[in-house]
């Protein structure tokens, strides 16, 4: 078995020590052009010169590495504009996508909000209505309270009349307070009784004669010096009291020809005085 032919670092084989063959000499490549200074890269030669003999090892160590290829100006700023191209579309998109949410939401918001105002119109209407009826209501208490006040205090004022008159009741106000002198016992029982009927005429709501009360119903009897009201003895001098009209009362009793008139043919005196309070407190039982 032959040797393999020895070559050195460059992959031509170099004549065999001791004899052999010569081995023709290969042309040297040439050396290849110094590129000129600039930005574009230094191509190497598409083709490579041939070289006879058997192929060559190729050396797998990392002590021969290729070198880089620069990059262009042109080629940097292009894609620089292509990346901020990029960039600006998705941030756009990104921005779009953000505020859609944000009008559908004040959309939504606002359509809530005229829901919620709706509801608190229709809500100020009902309370409106009830505060009316409310109202309405309380208008027609008052009134029925008014009226039936004012019934009962008619009711009252009615029943206090019916005590007066019927003796029931004391009666106060302004009034006349008579006085008769007999000393000689002349004063009949048709004086008295005109006395009596004489203040009813003119509006006296309640009589007392020496403490005893007048009603309707009483009676007046005896004799001049012994008169009797109702079986009650009165003794001169006869203190009569009545409640009412004042002015009325004295021009009835002043009148002439009238109970003043007829004490003093009879010897008597009777004194008229008018008073703003005249208390009548004798009672009927």
């Amino acid at each position: 078995m032959d040797d393999e032919p020895a070559t050195d670092g460059t992959g031509v084989p170099t004549p065999a020590e001791g004899g052999g063959a010569p081995v023709p000499p290969v042309e040297a490549a040439a050396p290849e052009a110094e590129a000129p200074a600039g930005p574009d890269p230094v191509e190497e030669p598409a083709d490579a010169p041939d070289q006879s003999g058997p192929p060559t090892e190729v050396s797998t160590s990392g002590s021969a590495s290729a070198p880089r290829r620069p990059w262009s100006r042109p080629a940097s700023i292009a894609a620089s504009s292509l990346l901020a191209v990029v960039l600006g579309f998705a941030l756009t998109v990104q921005i779009r996508n953000t505020a859609e949410p944000d009008a559908q939401v004040g959309a939504t918001r606002e359509e809530d909000l005229v829901l919620i105002l709706d509801e608190l119109n229709a809500r100020e209407e009902v309370l409106r209505s009830q505060i009316n009826e409310t109202r309405q209501t309380i208008e027609d208490l008052s009134t029925g309270q008014q009226k039936s006040d004012t019934a009962v205090e008619e009711a009252q004022s009615r029943a206090e009349a019916i005590g007066i008159l019927n003796g029931t009741l004391p009666a106060r106000g302004p009034g006349l307070r008579v006085t008769i002198q007999d000393r000689d016992g002349a004063v009949p029982v048709s004086v008295l009784l005109d006395a009596v009927q004489e203040l009813r005429g003119a509006g006296a709501e309640a009589i007392q004669v020496d403490g005893v009360r007048v009603i309707v119903s009483s009676a007046i009897t005896g004799s001049p010096g012994s008169l009797r009201i109702d079986g009650v003895p009165l003794t001169a001098p006869y203190d009569v009291r009545a409640v009412g009209p004042t002015d009325a009362m004295e021009v009835a009793l002043n009148v002439a020809g009238g109970f003043v008139a007829d004490v003093s043919r009879v010897g008597g005196t009777a004194r008229v005085e008018q008073a703003d309070l005249v208390v009548v407190d004798a009672l009927v039982d």
